[in-house]
């Protein structure tokens, strides 16, 4: 068994909660028409994933939430749960019993559950890969559609096949290993043009780095060679002034050392007389002080026992107060990392609203914008369609011009031409006597020309000469004449009239206008109708992306409803938090109050006690001190009395060797002073050169072996190779650093990508080579199991399966040939309803015994059938039932005999679906005489508790009795 059981709550008519146990082998599911069978089949479509609203026999999804009746008020979820058993492990998910739930708001928010966890569509369909069960696989087959199978394009066929195969999950992951290798590719491209534009960047930067290198390098060097000079003066100095300071410390001490023996004498002549007045009258207030003493310890030591007992009381209280402190913060630290983290949802869930808010907004824009546009567009076309209604009557008018100009042109041309008298004939003729006339005029006048010429070299007479010249003019004079006349013929030959048609004011003008015209219109006609086209494609693209946009909307708009209630969950759960942790810091408040007097009351008690030992202490400290200065005093008053004598002459001594030193100290002092002041100028002029302190560089003093000499000379070379290199780029080793590091982070991106590119490939090939292997296997298989399934339905015949296009195999649809019983081999298009269904099915079943589904739902697929069929039908569904479970819904009492188990549903109440389970005995293949009340069971649920009530027993009814006696299907 995989089915367990169906459980439908305000789906459809399903208003109250319904619980539907499947059982193992063939389920008849009956009841009349209208009563809500087909909303079973539905309902596991539903749950498995249908997202089409058509599919559902709905307009849009909200539509399957149970719409209410006269007594009852519409619901406002739909919920169907589907519970699988995976003891044999073939769902990838590691738990022997799996239930999925969908639930759907009228609101338009939907959600899915896996073991009670919220999970994604995707994971729902990715589960139930290359099982056969889904909303698209052949695990179900409804009323009219398995038919569709047969009559659909070999393309869409396919889609049997792939299930079978079980390479659903491979065409998943090739496509989203081509989708990732078309990003890839983009990307490498983006890559390399980036990548371009940098490298000329590092060429020209590393030039400049090298360059900048080279002179940070001098620039190094200079300050190291001004460095050490600037130290070898410094050490010059601080040796003289050590030196200095070695000789004025020894004249100061020489110094101190007569003036400490000078004062030493004078202070002991002066002193010892007046101790000795001063420690007898000390000694006798020492005596009555030590008395006093005693008395004041005894009176601090009763005062410390009173207080350590108060200080014990104190402390056990505090420690009882802490305890509760310690657990009330506890507590609130919990409120507070509770709080936080809801705080931390809520805002997560505001920005995503508001960011679905902004979106909606920015689609809805969009939708304005593009139905303003197609408004706009539309207006623009009625504009045109107008200007083009104009042109054709423009166009109309033209012709009917046209063709009242030709007739004119062609009337007149013909009485013109009559009128004038033309005969091409006679034109030929005026043309060859001109023609005559003009070359005989040419041959006389190139004669005389010759002969006057030939006259005027021999030196002839004149007089004959001019008379032969008159001669000759004569004669063309005579000729030119005959050219007039001649020509005045030709002329009078021509038509007038063709000048005054070919005239700008001329009848062939007029025409030639109208033809131009007539030409306009035509290409104004078809730049409108282009444009026209050109705004309906875009219209249409525009029409498109508005469904796109209101679908996002629509999704958008759900996701916010869920936002905006999980976002008010959060708010009220924080609520409760913020609640409980104020009454919670009210009690630590109260405890604190509490707890710091306790303490400041223990704190006092313990200071006390602290005084007053320190007192003691001081006033035994004092005792001790006072018994020691007597004995000291009576010691000393012995002493001093012995010690006064004369030393009088050995400090005029002194006095003189005193003046002489100091003489000598002022003048080292004043050499000392200066070199203070050029060592202070030396540092001076280093830190306002170069920005940092000589003394840093302190212990390289002690280093320094290069001679000063040498140290400016190179200093000096190393200054004119500075100068030497010119403009510097002084940023552009961090520059060519930056560019370096980005340019190699490129290349190596850029290397990866064609990695990955490769490996993407690769992955594709593997795929698209295994799903073939995979494929062609269940392909040769199903085609032989179709041939036996249809011969075994058929009682003989042939069946066939081909190939669209074996060389692309992946791609290939499926044609099916089918032949019953005598009959030729034809296209299954020419067979008749009960034949493409038994085709069908015999095509379902070769899948079957190749991977069959777990389970199959099959909606009045024998309607079509015949009774011998129908008879057909039932024993191959009942060899198949110990492969899968089956549940069928039918009408025909034949296939009602082939069910182990029936379920009923009914509409005691109207518009409310009820469902009905009934035993049939299969030993005999007809339904069990009815023994007692418990042959029928009702499943009933109480919805206002949501809980399943167990089967109770039910009396028969009026319906059930005709079932039993043979009646037909209907009558349940």
């Amino acid at each position: 068994m995989f089915l367990k059981s169906l459980e439908i709550f305000g789906f459809k008519s399903f208003a109250d909660r319904t619980r539907i146990e499947f059982a193992d082998g063939v389920t008849a599911l009956l009841g009349p028409n209208g009563c809500g069978k087909s909303n079973v089949v539905d309902a596991v479509k539903w749950v498995l994933g249908e997202q089409a609203a058509k599919n559902m026999r709905a307009e849009k999804m909200e539509d399957v939430i149970f719409n209410g009746t006269k007594t009852r008020k519409p619901l406002n979820v739909a919920e169907v749960t589907l519970t699988i058993v995976n003891e044999q492990g073939l769902l990838p998910i590691d738990y022997n019993e799996v239930a999925i739930k969908r639930r759907l708001y009228r609101s338009g928010e939907s959600e899915y559950y896996i073991n009670g966890n919220l999970a994604k569509l995707k994971d729902v369909r990715a589960l139930f890969w290359d099982t056969g069960v889904g909303k698209a696989a052949y695990s179900v087959m409804e009323q009219g559609k398995i038919t569709e199978i047969l009559s659909s394009k070999p393309e869409e066929r396919r889609y049997l096949f792939e299930e079978a195969a079980g390479i659903t999950r491979f065409k998943v992951k090739r496509a989203e290993a081509e989708r990732k290798l078309e990003r890839t590719e983009e990307n490498m491209h983006q890559v390399e043009g980036i990548l371009g534009e940098v490298k000329k960047s590092y060429d020209t930067l590393k030039v400049q780095s090298e360059k900048t290198t080279k002179y940070r390098k001098l620039k190094d060097e200079i300050f190291e060679s001004e460095l050490d000079i600037q130290l070898l003066r410094l050490k010059s100095f601080r040796d003289d002034k050590d030196k200095k300071e070695k000789d004025l410390e020894s004249v100061d001490k020489k110094r101190k050392d007569i003036q400490t023996e000078i004062d030493n004498i004078t202070a002991t002549v002066a002193s010892h007389m007046d101790e000795v007045n001063l420690m007898q009258t000390e000694f006798a207030e020492t005596q009555k002080q030590q008395f006093g003493l005693a008395i004041e310890m005894n009176a601090k030591s009763e005062q410390i026992k009173n207080l350590t007992e108060r200080q014990k009381e104190s402390q056990s209280k505090v420690a009882q107060l802490e305890g509760r402190k310690s657990g009330i913060e506890e507590k609130i630290e919990s409120l507070h990392e509770d709080i936080d983290e809801a705080e931390s949802d809520l805002h997560s869930l505001n920005r995503k609203v508001v960011d679905i808010e902004k979106n909606i907004a920015e689609f809805s824009k969009n939708i304005e914008i593009a139905s303003h546009q197609i408004t706009e567009n539309d207006t623009e076309c009625d504009k045109i369609r107008a200007e083009m209604t104009s042109l054709d009557q423009q166009m109309i008018e033209l012709q009917k011009h046209l063709a009242a100009i030709t007739e004119d042109i062609v009337t007149e041309l013909d009485s013109k031409l009559k009128d004038a008298g033309y005969s091409s004939a006679s034109r030929r003729k005026n043309e060859e006597n001109v023609d005559r006339l003009l070359s005989q005029i040419a041959i006389l006048a190139s004669g005389k020309k010759e002969l006057f010429s030939d006259f005027a070299k021999l030196g002839n007479d004149v007089q004959k000469t001019t008379q032969t010249a008159v001669s000759a003019f004569e004669e063309i004079e005579s000729l030119v004449e005959q050219l007039e006349a001649s020509f005045k013929t030709y002329a009078s030959s021509i038509p007038d009239f063709i000048d005054e048609f070919l005239s700008p004011e001329g009848i062939i003008t007029k025409k030639r206008d109208i033809d131009r015209k007539i030409s306009d219109n035509r290409t104004q006609f078809s730049e409108k109708q282009n444009k026209i086209a050109s705004l309906q494609s875009q219209n249409g693209n525009l029409s498109g992306k508005i469904s796109e946009y209101k679908e996002t909307c629509q999704t958008l708009s759900l996701n916010k409803i869920q936002m905006e209630s999980q976002r008010d969950t959060k708010q009220t759960s924080i609520g409760f938090y913020k609640r409980d942790l104020a009454s919670q810091e009210g009690l630590l408040k109260d405890l604190e109050n509490d707890l710091y007097v306790e303490n400041k009351n223990l704190h006092d008690i313990s200071d006390q006690v602290i005084d007053l030992e320190g007192e003691i202490a001081s006033i035994e400290h004092r005792g001790n001190q006072l018994s020691k200065k007597l004995d000291e005093l009576e010691a000393q008053i012995a002493s001093k009395s012995k010690d006064v004598t004369g030393k009088q002459s050995s400090i005029q001594k002194k006095t003189e060797e005193l003046a002489k030193l100091h003489s000598q100290f002022e003048r080292i002092d004043r050499e000392l002073a200066t070199s203070d002041i050029e060592i202070r100028n030396l540092k001076d002029n280093f830190r306002e050169t170069h920005s940092c302190d000589l003394m840093e560089y302190e212990e390289r003093m002690f280093t320094i072996r290069t001679a000063p000499s040498d140290l400016r000379e190179k200093l000096a070379k190393d200054r004119q190779a500075l100068k030497d290199l010119g403009s510097v780029n002084f940023m552009a080793i961090e520059e060519f650093a930056e560019t370096k590091e980005r340019y190699e982070f490129l290349s190596n991106q850029l290397s990866d990508l064609q990695k990955a590119c490769d490996d993407l490939k690769r992955i594709t090939e593997e795929i698209k080579a295994e799903s073939t292997e995979l494929y062609l296997a269940t392909y040769n298989k199903i085609k032989k199991n179709f041939h036996n399934m249809f011969r075994r339905l058929f009682r003989g015949g042939r069946a066939e399966l081909h190939l669209t296009d074996p060389q692309n195999v992946l791609e290939s649809g499926v044609d099916i040939l089918a032949q019953p019983p005598g009959k030729k081999l034809e296209n299954i298009a020419l067979l008749s309803g009960g034949e493409k269904t038994m085709t069908a099915v015999a095509l379902m079943f070769a899948t079957y015994m190749v991977r069959p589904s777990p389970f199959c739902l099959l909606d009045e697929i024998d309607a079509a059938l015949d009774e011998h069929n129908v008879t057909e039908f039932v024993n191959a569904l009942r060899s198949f039932a110990n492969v899968s479970q089956y549940i069928i819904i039918t009408h025909n009492k034949k296939t009602v005999t082939g069910a182990s188990t029936m379920l009923g549903v009914t509409m005691e109440e109207s518009g409310v679906s009820k469902v009905i389970q009934i035993r049939i005995d299969n030993e005999r293949g007809t339904l069990a005489p009815p023994v007692d009340e418990d042959d029928f069971v009702e499943e009933d649920v109480a919805p206002e508790e949501g809980v399943y009530i167990p089967p109770h027993p039910l009396r028969r009814t009026a319906a059930s009795q005709k079932v039993e006696n043979g009646s037909e299907a209907d009558s349940e």
